[in-house]
């Protein structure tokens, strides 16, 4: 290739357009670009975030992320509403990001969540309030081995001095709760994934639900081609159920189900 056509296409390579919307005044661009820093991403392919006013064209915001724009199925870049953007970014095929810009008045704001190897798209709820699902692994490494996945609905908190995500575990967030619940359930024996399927129900609480009779099916199943009676099946689920408040769930009264745990 000639060293004009070479510099031109490495010009383009670094600047490679990956997505753009207008929404309530702003141009949002979510592009590729070349790493020229030093470090372990020099030279490798990673994205630029750029929010301008379309009244006087100023820049109001630019990043510099080591996110690679897109998602999958997920687009690199989604107006969700009047006043947010999102914007979805991985670290070549894994650790896939979601970015929430918040566009009012003259200073944007941004605010992340990282949803590790599972992305799903940020969902504008029943009230207008933004919620997104994360499946977290490795949340106790020293006892489990193999990929764990427990899920967190996260939604998004906004007043005068805060922007960010909270776990939720309210009426409305339960029904995702118990849908992960019954995939996993399905997915595998209770004995492979038991952690994550108490996990679920703790944090189904507060959905109509009744988990009492799903804790004694899990206790009746963990029996099955295992190494447990009755009471060592109800013992092992009673550790799970006293450890998961540790890493955020609700806490679980044992007492709300005689005789069944």
């Amino acid at each position: 290739m000639k060293p004009l056509l070479l510099a031109l296409a490495l010009l383009q390579g670094m600047a490679a357009y990956a997505g753009e919307v207008h929404s309530n005044g702003y141009t949002v661009r979510f592009d590729e670009r070349i790493e020229t820093a030093p470090g372990d991403l020099h030279g490798a392919t990673v994205g630029r975030i750029s929010i301008v006013r379309a009244a006087d064209q100023a820049l109001a915001w630019q990043e510099n992320t080591p996110l690679q724009p897109g998602c999958g199925a997920i687009a690199a870049i989604t107006v969700l509403n009047d006043s947010y953007v999102a914007l979805c970014g991985h670290l070549g095929g894994r650790h896939y990001t979601q970015k929430i810009i918040f566009i009012q008045g003259n200073s944007p704001s941004m605010v992340s969540v990282d949803q590790f190897d599972s992305p799903s798209a940020v969902r504008v709820e029943r009230d207008g309030s933004l919620a997104v699902d994360v499946l977290r692994r490795d949340r106790f490494p020293a006892e489990l081995t193999g990929p764990h996945y427990f899920p967190t609905v996260y939604r998004l908190h906004r007043d005068d001095a805060t922007l960010g995500f909270i776990p939720s575990f309210d009426a409305d967030a339960a029904e995702r709760y118990w849908q992960h619940y019954r995939a996993t359930r399905q997915a595998a024996p209770a004995a492979d994934v038991l952690p994550e399927l108490l996990a679920s129900l703790l944090a189904a609480q507060a959905g109509k639900q009744s988990i009492c009779a799903e804790l004694a099916t899990l206790a009746a199943d963990l029996q099955q081609g295992q190494p447990y009676d009755t009471q060592g099946a109800r013992t092992l689920m009673r550790k799970w159920l006293h450890k998961l408040p540790a890493i955020g769930y609700p806490a679980f009264d044992t007492q709300a189900c005689p005789g069944r745990i």
